[in-house]
């Protein structure tokens, strides 16, 4: 693969894909071949120059690239391997973006086309808009991004990715098996996501914006949720999820038993541990970072 010929193909080209083309531009000199069904899209992200070129189906730009970054729902992924599998060069590393691995990973190995690799890649970034329109170059600067390679992901394959994140501005790079991946998301932004929603499911009607504050926006700030993404999301990390859902709920139960019975002390306690733990994990940096 030599770097004047890298030719990386971008699958769907939403804040996520968008955002990779643009900050993806010098990345190895590479011509970036981007896909997206909608044409309003194409239009948009060739007008932007975010990508050199751009297709209404993924073979086209699946050919011949080094590099393939899969930037569509879950159960997209493994429909647009299956269904392109002639397409992919041989010797391609294939990575996606999706917040969930355990049973992807697993179906992308089964399916993976001869002579090509796959390495998983999750980056913590995102919006609460979506769409290319919300597409930024600067969205990963500085933000987390997780590696998830599988048993048969060669040491080159991984570096690439782990070179893909850091030229993309992320500074917080660390690799995990799926399993673990999937279990530590469930808590840091399944959870949060079903949280922020349960917040918003029933409100007081009586509110107006007069009565919020940062408080407000900030625990409710993520419930401008995709339905279709974090429904699939949710199901496909079920029973991590569930893991935490329990322990969130017993959680609250503390807290609600302690204002129940006017127990102070009891509140003061799970309050002072409240604060140890955020700026514990505040300032826990990954192992390999």
């Amino acid at each position: 693969m030599e770097e004047n010929h890298f030719k990386i193909a971008i699958i769907g080209l939403g804040i996520i894909g968008g955002s990779m083309a643009y900050a993806l531009h010098g990345f190895k000199n590479a011509k970036i071949s981007g896909c997206d069904i909608c044409p309003e899209t194409r239009r948009k992200v060739l007008s932007k120059n975010a990508v050199d070129e751009v297709w209404g189906n993924p073979a086209p730009a699946i050919e011949n690239a080094d590099l393939v970054i899969l930037c569509v729902y879950p159960e997209l992924i493994t429909k647009i391997i299956a269904e392109n599998r002639v397409h992919f060069k041989k010797g391609a590393v294939i990575t996606d973006v999706c917040g969930v691995k355990t049973k992807l990973s697993q179906e992308i190995a089964r399916i993976l086309p001869d002579g090509c690799d796959y390495v998983g890649g999750h980056p913590m970034a995102g919006k609460e808009t979506d769409g290319f329109d919300s597409a930024a170059p600067e969205l990963f600067r500085m933000c987390g991004f997780i590696v998830t390679p599988i048993s048969s992901s060669s040491p080159r394959s991984i570096a690439l990715i782990k070179e893909m994140a850091k030229y993309i501005g992320s500074t917080r790079i660390t690799e995990s098996t799926p399993e673990e991946h999937d279990s530590i998301i469930a808590y840091t932004s399944d959870l949060m996501h079903v949280s922020a929603s349960a917040l918003c499911l029933d409100y007081n009607t009586k509110m107006n914006q007069a009565y919020t504050a940062g408080a407000f926006r900030d625990c409710t700030r993520i419930a401008n949720i995709s339905p279709l993404l974090w429904s699939q999301l949710f199901l496909e990390n079920k029973n991590f999820l569930l893991d935490e859902l329990d322990t969130f709920l017993c959680s609250l139960q503390k807290f609600k038993t302690a204002i129940a019975n006017d127990d102070k002390e009891e509140l003061i306690k799970l309050l002072s541990s409240v604060k140890e733990n955020k700026l514990t994990m505040q300032n826990k940096e990954p192992e390999n970072y």
